[in-house]
C-alpha cells in the first residue's frame, strides 16, 4: 500500500457489511471522473482499476453487477468474501488532475499509470477478461464454422433505458482486416469498463466470438471493440468492405453485430 500512497492515492472509502451484503462508503471523490482506483485489504492492494465515469458511477458498478459484467461480479465476490472473514476492504483513488501534458497534448494519469501498476504490484484480485476462442473455414469464401460456443436460445434481451440501443457503423479497411471497431460517443456510456470482457454475437446464427473492451484507444475514452482475427474472419466471410453493420447492446457487456 505504501507504493500507492507515494504516487499520491488517497483513501476515500470502504466497502462494508450491511445484513450480509455489500455496502459503499465513499467520503470524497465520488463525483470525479477519470481516476485510477485500488482496493486495499489488509495493508495489501488487491485490485487497480481506472474509471472515465465518476466514481461512485463506477463503484456502483461493483455494488449491483449486471448479469454479463463478469468483472464486476468477481470483484463483488472477492470484496464480499474478505468482508465475511473479518478483512477491512478500503478504496483508494487518484484522480487525474489534468495538469500532465506532453507535446501539448493532456496524457491521461489514469490510463497511463494503470497497466504499469498492475504489471509491478501484482494484485491478486486483476486479471486479464478476454479471451478468443477458435476458428476454422476457408477464409476466402462465405462460409465458416465457429468452433465453440452459440447462443441461439440463450443470447440476452436488450438492456432498457431511454436512449436506442442500437446504432451502425461503416465497415472500414482497418475494422475489415483487423477485427475492430469503435463505439460512437453517444453510446459510450452503454458499455463496461476498460479490458472488460465482451461477448460478440455474431450474424443470425448468433456465433460467439470473446472479445474485449479498449477505452484508452480512443482520446474521446470511447470503447473500441476488440474482436482480434475472429472477428476479422467472420467479417470477411459474412460482409463486404464499406457495408453497414448494425450493432445491437444487449447488456454492457455483450453485443449483436448484423
Amino acid at each position: 500500500m505504501k507504493r500507492i500512497v507515494d504516487i499520491g492515492f488517497q483513501k476515500v472509502g470502504c466497502w462494508k457489511l450491511k445484513e450480509e451484503q455489500v455496502d459503499l462508503e465513499l467520503n470524497s471523490q465520488e463525483n470525479t471522473n477519470n481516476v485510477l482506483y485500488a482496493f486495499v485489504c489488509e495493508g495489501k492492494v488487491m485490485y487497480v482499476g481506472k474509471t472515465t465515469q465518476p466514481l461512485k458511477k463506477r463503484m456502483y458498478g461493483y455494488l449491483k453487477p449486471g448479469k454479463a459484467q463478469s468483472t464486476n461480479i468477481k470483484n463483488r465476490n472477492n470484496i464480499l468474501a474478505s468482508l465475511k472473514a473479518g478483512h477491512g476492504v478500503d478504496i483508494f483513488a487518484l484522480p487525474d488532475s489534468g495538469l500532465l501534458n506532453y507535446g501539448g497534448f493532456h496524457v491521461n494519469v489514469a490510463a497511463g499509470l494503470e497497466d504499469s501498476l498492475i504489471s509491478n504490484l501484482s494484485p491478486s484480485w486483476n486479471g486479464m477478461q478476454s479471451k478468443i476462442t477458435g476458428l476454422t473455414g476457408d477464409p476466402k469464401g462465405k462460409t465458416s464454422n465457429f468452433i465453440g460456443q452459440t447462443a441461439n436460445e440463450n443470447i440476452a434481451e436488450p438492456i432498457s433505458n431511454d436512449v436506442d440501443q442500437k446504432f451502425q457503423f461503416q465497415l472500414r479497411k482497418t475494422y475489415y482486416n483487423q477485427g475492430f471497431f469503435n463505439v460512437p460517443v453517444a453510446y459510450m456510456e452503454a458499455f463496461g469498463e476498460d479490458h472488460d470482457r465482451i461477448e460478440i454475437f455474431c450474424g443470425k446464427h448468433l456465433a460467439l466470438i470473446d472479445g474485449h473492451i479498449n477505452r484508452s484507444a480512443n482520446n474521446t475514452n470511447s470503447p473500441r471493440i476488440m474482436g482480434g482475427s475472429q472477428l476479422a474472419y467472420w467479417f470477411k466471410n459474412s460482409k463486404n468492405l464499406d457495408d453497414k453493420i448494425e450493432v445491437t447492446v444487449l447488456s454492457p457487456n455483450s453485443i449483436l453485430v448484423e
